[in-house]
């Protein structure tokens, strides 16, 4: 059974998920307003859909373009680098925890795999009670994803700094840069901590150690006592899911954030070849 912790940080993200929701679709009304015809808009957006063309597209400008960032790096070596890590490290924590949590959950059904969904983000937060203590290689690995994954975002938000402050290419325009820059990495500052109490209060499981910052972080606090350690737990992963709430219920009402999340999409949209030539 999930403990109350988890419960509450994944309450957090639902809201933010709800929040995120909404927020998209009045953006997405505000683009049907704009065009000539919202039911001729649904019609052309369906028939491109259901086209395979469009996918091997969607696939190639997804590896080249979003993950690759070739274009920018031609430009920018560091910028490229920087939003390279960001986008696929990034992706990559949200994709390896959902799948590992439902994968240890067996989730069959719609509402199981809901359910999973939003408790996925602190899945290493449940991972020893669920799967016990002596974990296997696959978990394993997956620790050991989950921590170097949150270490190249890091990274890409270390350059990001480096570009701004040593090499002073750019200012933050307004404070939703700002926003945009830090709330990824409060949200990781704050899981780190929360892992390092789930490692502590497990008794430091086989395997812990592969979840290598949030083991470094842990060491100091095995001088606590099982009480503390237990209010750690309880403060942090809610904390986290607060953080991640924040953030992700932020992107759509905020130009920064949301041009963050949009820009990929568009730059997928405008991959694709005109309608006719996509069609044939």
């Amino acid at each position: 059974m999930v403990e109350l912790p988890i419960v509450i940080a994944s309450a957090f993200f639902t809201i933010g998920t709800i929040i995120f929701i909404i927020g998209v679709l009045l953006n997405l009304r505000i683009w049907l307003l704009g065009s000539e015809s919202i039911i001729g808009t649904f019609k052309e957006v369906i028939s491109t859909l259901i086209n395979p063309k469009f996918w091997s597209t969607i696939l190639k400008t997804f590896i080249t373009k979003i993950f690759g960032q070739y274009k920018l790096y031609k430009i920018d070596n560091l910028r490229g680098i920087e939003k390279c890590c960001f986008v696929t490290f990034y992706v990559l924590v949200i994709l390896a925890n959902h799948i590992a949590a439902d994968i240890a959950s067996g989730a069959k059904t719609l509402t199981e795999f809901i359910i999973e969904f939003f408790k996925s983000p602190f899945f290493p937060g449940y991972i020893f009670s669920e799967l016990g203590a002596e974990l296997n290689g696959f978990w394993i690995a997956f620790l050991f994803i989950d921590n170097f994954a949150m270490v190249m975002v890091f990274l890409s938000e270390g350059l990001v700094m480096y570009r701004r402050f040593i090499k002073k290419y750019f200012i933050f325009a307004t404070k939703e840069d700002v926003i945009g820059l830090l709330l990824p990495v409060i949200w990781f500052i704050f899981r780190w901590i929360a892992e390092a109490a789930t490692i502590v209060k497990f008794g430091t499981p086989s395997g812990s150690h592969y979840m290598f910052i949030a083991y470094l972080i842990s060491r100091p606090l095995t001088l606590l006592t099982p009480n503390q350690v237990e209010i750690l737990y309880s403060i942090m992963w809610p904390a986290s899911g607060f953080f991640l709430s924040l953030f992700f219920g932020l992107i759509p009402y905020t130009g920064r954030l949301w041009h963050a999340f949009a820009g990929p999409i568009t730059m997928l949209l405008n991959s694709v070849p005109y309608k006719k030539e996509v069609l044939r």
